[in-house]
């Protein structure tokens, strides 16, 4: 447990810590026992997954140390983006022949 007991911010105003609203982000979770669907995406080596909490978002298969991992796929400025929470990791472009 921590030892702080206020608060300051950056107006110089200083909030109790018993006082201070408090904001809670619950996890999303599946029933226990669901089974997420993933369907293969044709020529990249992630999953999406079709239904469930996560559904709309990937899961790497490359083999590589984030495989297993759910990711949000971004597109911008003609790059991809795989999302994995605070990580980003922009995917290299195609080789062109």
């Amino acid at each position: 447990m921590s030892d702080v007991t206020t608060v300051s911010g950056a107006t110089g105003g200083v909030t109790s810590v018993a006082t201070a609203p408090k904001t809670t982000t619950a996890a999303k979770a599946n029933p226990k026992g669901f089974k997420e669907t993933l369907e293969k995406v044709s020529g990249h080596k992630y999953a999406k997954v079709t239904n469930g909490v996560r559904e709309g978002e990937y899961v790497n298969q490359s083999g590589n140390d984030r495989d297993g991992q759910a990711f949000k796929l971004v597109e911008r400025g003609g790059h991809e983006y795989h999302v994995y929470g605070k990580t980003v990791v922009r995917v290299a472009d195609a080789k062109s022949s």
